[in-house]
């Protein structure tokens, strides 16, 4: 009786928390699960490199420590903080400011993405996604308090340029995989508000033709790696490399995988293992199981986002929540998608889990506004 009576107790805790607290636990559970695997991709590198198996480890751990504080943060400001237009608009300019400030700053492998802190560095391309999707729950659902969706053009106008400014400026730092991230929220964000279907993929199609041509077909680089994916086997030692360890990394993880650091692709065969590439580890180390499991969660937290969305108080916060939700799960699809070689390589972390201050930051923090728009719900 007594233990029915607990399990009765948490049950009921649960089911009257305030906020999403399956969303939360989802984000723990994920971001703890990171911390594991960064150490178990990355031991062996960082003691070749720094004489440390706890290097990447220790890092990642001021950062995940740094993102709870912040997602306890953004859990208690209100949402409608981010209607303000001070609030929308000057998160806008401060992405335009630093993401023009980055080309001050050395280049590394050839991309200026980073703004460096002494031995620390952060993404701003990371607070550009976040500035769109309030940017654009506020404008939108302006357009339909005013019974003016319906007008195409003048909806479509004054947000595809903002989206075009914030995304010319990430591809000029030479990152393709997150100005393609800008516009799945841009497009989920226009259909979600009743922005006419047909019209919208009449202009994104031939925009996406053209700027594939320019920033794709005719960037020899970028060429050459479609091409890589098309057939990584044509240059395995050269650039369909990293593609090709990938795939003998998941490939030999089988049903269970090898164990949990027993994988060998880790061991300066896969580069950067601990980073875009971790998923890869994760086949491995613990198989079919362990890497469905994952993509089983991440399917869990676009449905309790969708969830939030669906219960959000308001249209403003509807929109808020499904632009965030996108984010963080059209990311880490595109990520898994990536190692397994279905899309070319783009360079994007897998939420919670990659190594990465700022990528980690900016997911937690939109974690903390989903679980306040979530206390402010409505009941089922």
């Amino acid at each position: 009786m007594a233990e029915k009576t607990a399990t009765t107790g948490f049950s009921g805790a649960l089911e009257n928390a305030k906020w999403d607290i399956w969303l939360a636990t989802a984000t723990v559970g994920l971001v703890v699960f990171g911390l594991v695997m960064i150490y178990s991709a990355s031991g062996y590198i960082a003691q070749e490199r720094f004489g440390n198996a706890n290097y990447f480890l220790t890092r990642q751990g001021v950062w995940v420590l740094l993102g709870f504080a912040l997602m306890l943060v953004m859990m208690r400001i209100d949402y409608l903080y981010y209607w303000q237009p001070q609030v929308v608009y000057g998160l806008l300019g401060i992405s335009v400011v630093l993401l023009g400030l980055v080309f001050f700053f050395p280049a590394r492998n050839g991309a200026h993405r980073w703004i460096s802190f002494g031995s620390m560095s952060a993404q701003p391309s990371e607070l550009a996604k976040l500035a769109l999707i309030i940017f654009l729950a506020r404008f939108l659902s302006v357009r339909e308090q005013e019974k003016e969706i319906d007008d195409f053009l003048a909806t479509m106008i004054p947000a595809g340029l903002v989206t075009a400014v914030l995304a010319l400026l990430i591809l000029k730092e030479s990152d393709l995989g997150t100005t393609l991230m800008l516009g799945i929220i841009f497009i989920a964000m226009m259909f979600a508000s009743g922005v006419r279907v047909w019209p919208l993929f009449a202009v994104a199609a031939p925009v996406m033709l053209i700027a594939g041509f320019f920033f794709i077909y005719l960037v020899p680089w970028r060429w050459e790696r479609v091409k890589i994916f098309m057939n990584p086997e044509s240059d395995p030692l050269g650039k369909g490399f990293q593609v090709v360890q990938s795939l003998i990394a998941v490939g030999s993880g089988g049903l269970s995988g090898t164990g949990l650091g027993e994988g060998k692709q880790k061991m300066m065969y896969l580069p950067e293992p601990h980073a875009d590439f971790i998923f890869a580890v994760i086949s491995e180390e613990l198989g079919f199981a362990g890497a469905v499991t994952v993509v089983l969660i991440f399917g869990f937290l676009l449905w309790r986002g969708l969830r939030v969305c669906r219960r959000a108080p308001d249209r403003f916060a509807e929109l808020l929540a499904l632009g965030l939700t996108v984010m963080l799960t059209a990311q880490a699809f595109f990520n898994i998608s990536v190692v397994l070689s279905l899309l070319p390589n783009k360079g994007i972390p897998l939420p919670f889990v990659s190594a990465g201050g700022s990528s980690l930051l900016f997911a937690m923090a939109a974690v903390g506004m989903l679980l306040n728009i979530s206390e402010k719900g409505k009941k089922a």
